[in-house]
């Protein structure tokens, strides 16, 4: 990594010797402006201590080098490289890690200049002998650094990939196997107790080559995590039936429904910002893999019914249809239900009127202005209907049946 070490004369190796043994100034001096730099202000004290011995480190060892004249050992350079390796798993960025270095050789040429800043001879040889040696030593260290975190991240990159695979298939394939969907989450340093959320993204992947999609998949995982203020390190992301699932974790204490509301506002603003996406569905926050599964399931459910003009919202919530759905899982409930849509269309108007009924929020006099009928015929209908079915309009019970009933019918062709 380093050419010739340069010589130097006595008087000047008196000098940087003194500053060797006790290095600490300029290396306080690097540490307190790294941690003004971006990627390193949020590290937890641990990761700093971390950081503030290999800036030790860096310092003897340039010191080694210049006054005995000696490269590093084998392990000290895999120290640097294993310091490196670190940073990746820490979020430390790689740009990050590279201003240390020019940083380390800013302060230390600093610290050293004052050391010969009285004496002419010893400042030009200083300028001549040692500062091109000096930035030589930083960049090789740079390289070096640079080519163990990229190595790194390239691993880790292969090694989640592995993990994350293990993790799908067992959330879609075996679902009840606990064991594995503990060990797989615990993998990826994240909690396999907490409850979580899916979110299904139609964008047209379907049209992309598998190159082009894992780009967009990652573009649409950073949008996700911006939207809904969530770490990207958070998000479990994996492609399910031609969509991309996004897995956002909840609260213990959080209720359903709160989780459903604060997702829906987040996928609205994301919608606004990617006019690529053509729907996002929302399913139920759930627990364990089988809870994962059913919640993804739920997205993608809520974006089939948008997307076949069930609703014209981009942004669609299982807990929207989850009725109906549930209805329409009961083969005997769901032909009960639609068989009585069916009794009141063998007249067309008072089929009409009820769907009209619904539509207008079971207002009696804007249903009677849509149909473009007399209040009293529009009572007159309602009270055939309730004869017919033998049921009560006012009845929350009937209210309720007819209007699932009217959603199922509605819905049929969406099979």
């Amino acid at each position: 990594m380093f050419t010739t070490i340069p010589q130097i004369s006595r008087r000047l190796r008196e000098g940087l010797t003194t500053l060797a043994n006790d290095p600490s100034v300029p290396i306080e001096r690097v540490y307190a402006s790294l941690m003004k730099v971006e990627g390193y202000q949020a590290l937890s004290p641990a990761i700093r201590d971390d950081i503030f011995r290999s800036i030790e480190q860096l310092a003897n060892l340039w010191f080694q080098l210049l006054l005995k004249g000696t490269h590093p050992a084998q392990p000290v350079m895999a120290e640097i490289e294993e310091s490196a390796r670190r940073r990746v798993h820490q979020s430390v960025p790689l740009e990050a890690l590279l201003r240390a270095t020019q940083v380390g050789a800013r302060e230390i040429w600093q610290a050293s200049v004052e050391v010969a800043e009285e004496e002419a001879d010893l400042a030009r040889e200083l300028a001549l002998n040692v500062a091109p040696f000096l930035f030589e030593f930083f960049e090789g260290v740079a390289q070096t650094l640079a080519q163990a975190y990229v190595q790194e991240q390239r691993h880790r990159t292969h090694w989640r990939d592995a993990i994350l695979y293990q993790l799908y298939t067992v959330i879609f394939h075996a679902p009840h196997d606990h064991a594995s969907f503990t060990t797989a989450m615990s993998a990826l340093g994240l909690d396999p107790s907490l409850p979580r959320m899916a979110i299904a993204l139609d964008a047209g992947f379907e049209t992309l080559t598998s190159e082009i999609r894992e780009r967009e998949s990652e573009r649409y995982a950073l949008a996700v995590s911006r939207h809904f203020r969530v770490e990207r390190e958070a998000i479990i992301h994996v492609w399910h039936r031609g969509r991309a699932i996004f897995w956002l974790p909840g609260q213990r204490a959080e209720l359903a429904a709160q989780s459903d509301l604060a997702a829906s506002q987040c996928a609205q603003s994301l919608a606004h910002a990617e006019e690529r996406i053509r729907a996002i569905g929302i399913g139920l926050l759930n627990e364990g893999a089988a809870g994962w599964a059913a919640s993804a399931n739920e997205a993608i459910r809520a974006v089939e019914v948008s997307l076949r003009g069930a609703t014209v919202a981009r942004v669609a919530r299982y807990s929207d249809i989850a009725l109906e759905e549930t209805v329409r899982a009961a083969g005997d409930v769901m032909r009960y239900l639609v068989s009585l849509v069916e009794q009141i269309g063998t007249d067309t108007d008072l089929l009409a009127t009820l769907n009209a009924f619904y539509a207008n929020g079971r207002r009696r006099r804007p249903t009677a202005d849509a149909l473009g009928i007399h209040l009293n015929t529009l009572n007159y209908r309602l009270e055939r209907i309730e004869k017919m079915l033998d049921a009560s309009l006012d009845d929350a019970q009937w209210v309720a049946r007819l209007d699932i009933a009217l959603k199922l019918t509605h819905g049929a062709g969406r099979e």
